[in-house]
């Protein structure tokens, strides 16, 4: 029975990996057509947009998917699937009503920019891609706790940026002013294809409490620290977007680029984790059912990484600026920093989860914190003003957040008996 579970759960990892493959070579395709079609202008404020929903990705679930996998993935595997579904229905009424003040708060913040003479039109274009995939994210956990990945990963990692492809394209041949609003409807289909097929519909949670089902409350208590810390995570990898942002549209065009090739490594171990995430949840406090689960994790979420260095390496800077131009000069040394990166990230990335999912929120959280100011403070305060230059600080704060992270991790697993 443990060797069909293991069989199935590698089954599931290649076949998330193939959907990140897949979803590399899109977004690949979507960076080329924009950075080809459009100025390196727009290039940065897409970029910005992109940056905007992954921190919100991370962010805008307010932990409440991280600590969703903790209380549903057992209730799933112990098929109680009545208490799991209500668990769900909880946490998505809980963050819809969260995003409705947000929302309403930044109709105001338009509005009165509108009315001041400010430059407010791009507010609710952020509002509405950052919703879209903080629900898009809740969603597709909400499938990985049942251990069932295979349908949001392709979602997220295959349809959303060929959406975002074919609006780029659209957009490209009619009007270019409709490159930003063509994102957002992407993100925006996105979560609502998510939101019908997860757990989500059906039954509301007046229905529980008729039958004097009592509903429990939201786990403030661990979901906001967890929240918090990937807020900080996720600030680390898009935070010099936004330095770079504040200081030339141009310069972010190029480091967003890298970043784009950078995203193709960090495929493999967003993959791994969609799969080994629950199983370790299950297995917090078994010492060595989590030694083996770390080590696998480790091993296959190196692999991508490591040949797209390879292939980096390889190809050298200069075909990649006779492909994109001068413009983009400063994008190979970027992308191959913020690869060697992901790699180190790669084989630690398992110990994250370990932390999350073992009551060491607090911790990781901290952890977060310290490289938020690493990258992003040691970014300004140096006036790092080149994609590369900006690189080589996410390198450092991702050294110190994987030896913290693995430290965690065998302080834990010593705990064990």
């Amino acid at each position: 029975m443990a060797g069909d579970r293991r069989g199935r759960a590698r089954l599931q990892s290649l076949m998330v990996l193939g959907i990140r493959v897949g979803g590399a070579a899109l977004q690949m395709a979507l960076v080329a057509v924009v950075a080809l079609r459009f100025s390196v202008e727009d290039v940065g404020l897409n970029g910005l947009l992109w940056s905007v929903a992954l921190v919100a990705r991370m962010s805008g679930t307010f932990g409440l998917d991280t600590s969703g996998i903790r209380e549903q993935a057992p209730l799933w595997a112990a098929n109680d699937r009545r208490r799991a579904r209500m668990l769900v229905r909880r946490d998505a009424r809980t963050v819809t009503r969260i995003w409705l003040v947000i929302g309403l708060m930044a109709v105001a913040v338009t509005v009165a920019g509108e009315l001041m003479g400010h430059p407010t039109r791009w507010v609710l274009a952020f509002w509405a891609v950052a919703a879209a995939s903080a629900f898009g994210r809740l969603f597709m956990v909400q499938r990985m706790a049942k251990q069932q990945p295979v349908a949001g990963q392709f979602l997220e990692s295959v349809a959303l940026p060929l959406l975002g492809l074919v609006a780029a394209l659209l957009a490209s041949v009619t009007r270019p002013e409709l490159l930003i609003p063509g994102q957002v409807a992407a993100f925006v289909i996105i979560a609502v294809i998510m939101w019908w097929i997860s757990p989500a519909p059906g039954r509301r949670l007046s229905h529980y409490r008729a039958l004097g089902i009592e509903i429990p409350r939201t786990p403030w208590r661990m979901a906001l620290p967890l929240g918090l810390g990937a807020t900080l995570t996720a600030l680390c990898v898009r935070g010099p977007m936004f330095v770079l942002s504040a200081r030339s549209l141009a310069v972010a065009g190029t480091y967003d680029v890298a970043q784009r090739i950078q995203s193709a490594g960090a495929m493999g171990t967003s993959a791994v984790s969609t799969v080994f995430g629950p199983r370790i949840a299950v297995a917090v406090r078994d010492r060595a059912a989590l030694r083996k689960l770390v080590v696998e994790a480790a091993v296959a979420s190196a692999v991508l990484p490591a040949l797209l260095l390879a292939f980096l390496l390889l190809v050298g800077e200069g075909a990649l600026v006779e492909l994109l131009g001068e413009d983009y000069r400063g994008t190979w040394g970027a992308a191959v920093v913020l690869v060697i990166s992901t790699l180190i990230n790669a084989t630690t990335s398992a110990t994250s989860n370990v932390l999350m999912m073992g009551g060491h929120e607090r911790w990781f959280m901290r952890i977060s914190g310290v490289q938020l100011v690493l990258v992003v403070g040691g970014a300004w305060l140096s006036g790092a003003d080149t994609a590369l230059a900006v690189a080589c600080w996410v390198l450092g704060g991702e050294v110190f957040r994987s030896a913290c992270m693995t430290a965690g991790y065998v302080m834990h697993s010593r705990r064990l008996t």
